[in-house]
């Protein structure tokens, strides 16, 4: 007797989404859409020989800017893919035929394909280059806000130090298995004191102006459940402005007054843009240059607000 063989079988969004979260374009070719899988694939792998080239040149902005662009490339192939996939995986007929490539051994070799030029890439970018961040907490809020994924320059101190108003990522003085991301206030020879809640930088108490409410209209978040109460307010730092949180009960933990210091060499002192909820060098002290690895640079994926995608402004 001979036994029919089910060459049909439905495609499932989900895996559409799944595979192409792997590889970009494998979601299609599970569809049955070889040609724009590969197509997408193409796509997204191009980038690759782009940076490689790129990391061969002399340290320019220039450099940084291209790498950059790069990876945002590659990362919007990506999400073309993904939705698409899922698409043409939802209008696909439900008897859908099996080709001879809707084969597991075929998609794993296309994967293998795919990663073989790409990983030491990805580690090298990631190791020199650019870092990729996820913040899960509101201790700069408004202008990082919970959920935000941003991109920090590892090069950015290479021939420089942070400067005052610089949004670093440095290795937490408390358990340096956590990434910090907060505010530089003031660097190696400043002296820095908070006294009723105003910032003091070299004996002068820096200027701020309230912002309006419906600055964060679009960006209104909860802690624990609770909505964020507050005011926002521009501070001014010497050449730079940029937004800070006064948060109002129950979210105002942090103490109104800082005992003036001097800043050591070869540190900086930092705070939290959420000045009254969050934990920065008025708890653990100036952070030493050495544990900084590199500066908040752009946002890639905004939580709650698309407008506020790209590079990180101070204003």
């Amino acid at each position: 007797m001979t036994i029919a063989i089910n060459k049909t079988k439905k495609r499932k969004p989900l895996n559409a989404i799944v595979l192409s979260l792997i590889m970009p374009g494998l979601g299609h070719v599970y569809c049955g859409r070889i040609v724009k899988g590969l197509l997408l694939a193409f796509l997204s792998g191009i980038f690759v020989p782009i940076i490689l080239i790129t990391l061969m040149l002399n340290y320019s902005p220039i450099k940084i800017t291209i790498i950059g662009m790069s990876i945002f490339g590659s990362l919007v192939v990506e999400l073309i893919a993904i939705i698409d996939s899922y698409y043409v995986a939802r209008h696909t007929k439900l008897d859908y035929e099996l080709k001879e490539y809707n084969r597991w051994y075929v998609y794993l070799l296309l994967i293998l394909i795919s990663m073989g030029g790409s990983t030491e890439v990805a580690s090298n970018v990631r190791s020199n280059y650019f870092e990729a961040f996820r913040v899960p907490v509101a201790s700069n809020y408004p202008t990082i806000v919970p959920g935000d994924r941003f991109l920090a320059n590892k090069v950015a101190y290479k021939k420089t130090d942070p400067k005052r108003a610089d949004l670093i990522v440095f290795l937490n003085p408390e358990n340096r298995r956590i990434n910090y991301i907060k505010r530089v206030v003031a660097v190696a020879g400043d002296t820095v004191e908070i006294k009723d809640g105003r910032l003091y930088v070299n004996d002068q108490k820096l200027p701020r102006r309230q912002l309006p409410q419906s600055t964060l209209d679009k960006i209104r978040i909860k802690v624990k459940a609770e909505p964020l109460q507050g005011d926002v307010f521009e501070e001014i730092n010497g050449d730079a402005k940029y937004k800070i949180f006064l948060a109002k009960p129950p979210h105002d933990k942090a103490s109104p007054d800082f005992a003036k210091i001097t800043v050591p060499e070869h540190h900086c002192f930092v705070l939290g843009d959420n000045r009254n909820l969050t934990r920065d060098s008025r708890h653990f002290g100036p952070v030493p240059l050495t544990t900084i690895k590199g500066r908040a640079d752009y946002l890639y994926c905004p939580a709650k607000d698309w407008s506020r995608f790209g590079r990180i402004k101070n204003q």
